[in-house]
Order: structure tokens, then sequence, then C-alpha cells
């Protein structure tokens, strides 16, 4: 399991606004903040969630990069 900051680490590192987590995993954003920080200790139901989501947007991410690509769009600015 994740504590808050692991995850905090592992959504900046994929690229991906605390906002697009929250929506995906249903929660807060306030909240997912608070977790991100240690200021609350999330049960092991919304840390799940959160990974869960995290890694649904982070396959999307590379989905929408792949299309990218095969469309000639460049693939960074």
């Amino acid at each position: 399991m994740f504590t808050g900051s692991e995850l905090r680490a592992k959504r900046i590192a994929a690229g991906i606004a605390g906002a697009l987590v929250c929506a995906k995993a249903g929660i807060a954003r306030s909240r997912l903040s608070d977790i991100e920080r240690g200021y609350v200790a999330p049960s092991g139901v919304e840390i799940a969630r959160i990974d869960l989501a995290l890694d649904d947007l982070t396959r999307a991410k590379r989905k929408i990069a792949a299309v990218a690509a095969e469309e000639g769009w460049p693939t960074s600015l």
C-alpha cells in the first residue's frame, strides 16, 4: 500500500493533475491534498481508489500520446 507522499510522487511523475485524479477517484481535491501532505490518514479503500485512478489516467495518457504520434502531432512542446 502507498503512503500519501508516495501517491503524490507517482501522480507528479506521471504528469497527472490532481483534479483529474479526484474526478476519477470520486474524492474532493482538498481531500487528496490532505492525503498527499500527510495531514489525514486515508483508508485502504481510499488509497486503492486513488491508485487505480492514477493507473487508469496514466494508461489513457499513453494511449492519447500514441494516437497523437500516429497522426504526426508533436510529442513535446
